[in-house]
């Protein structure tokens, strides 16, 4: 028979072993390759297309874009966050390695999108943590990332010049991650070479 000495040293293993999960449950993974893409995305059944909606985002000085238009000669890699989103802030460090590292090579383009419901906690979130610099949008109503079949945060999407979508990854994830980079360094080189991916049929 198991006496209550021991009994209570198995619910306090079991307390541990539950703070344990909780803690991994909330690290940053690495992005997961949902089809290999030089392979299957070029040469198999066409991939999904994004939705032709409206998308519009306000952009800093004014004025807005609207992420439902294909990027035309880049490919586009969205990212939808917020200043109050606890996995978004622990992200984000990443997001601006991820940056400092691309923003060089001219068939990449990075767009974060911020849901706060204005710019100056989104201004004041970015200046305090390094990262002013960054190409920022806003979409306070989370209509755009609505569009996008976004309602969790932070959620990350990869388009081609011509709009179609090729990756979505959910959650936060390591974008200092080999995995990572290579996919979106394969995404760019193909995106250079002007090949073209099969729209999805529409109806």
């Amino acid at each position: 028979m198991i006496d209550k000495r021991s009994l209570r040293i198995v619910a306090a293993a079991a307390v541990v072993a539950a703070a344990l999960a909780f803690l991994v449950k909330g690290s940053l993974k690495e992005p997961a390759v949902v089809r290999p893409f030089l392979k299957e995305a070029l040469m198999g059944p066409p991939l999904k297309a994004a939705p032709d909606l409206p998308k519009l985002v306000e952009l800093r000085g004014g004025g807005t874009r609207d992420l439902g238009k294909p990027p035309g000669d880049r490919l586009l890699v969205v990212h939808f966050w917020a200043t109050w989103c606890a996995p978004c802030v622990e992200e984000f460090p990443g997001v601006v390695a991820f940056w400092k590292e691309f923003k060089s090579n001219p068939n990449v383009e990075l767009l974060t999108v911020s849901v706060d419901d204005g710019w100056p906690a989104v201004e004041g979130w970015l200046k305090k943590s390094g990262a002013a610099g960054i190409p920022v949008a806003l979409d306070p109503k989370r209509l755009t990332a609505k569009a996008f079949g976004t309602e969790k945060f932070p959620e990350t999407y990869v388009i081609t010049a011509d709009g179609i979508l090729l990756e979505r990854y959910e959650g936060a994830i390591d974008w200092n991650s080999p995995g990572f980079r290579q996919q979106i360094t394969d995404f760019a080189a193909v995106a250079s070479k002007s090949q073209k991916i099969p729209k999805a049929p529409r109806g």
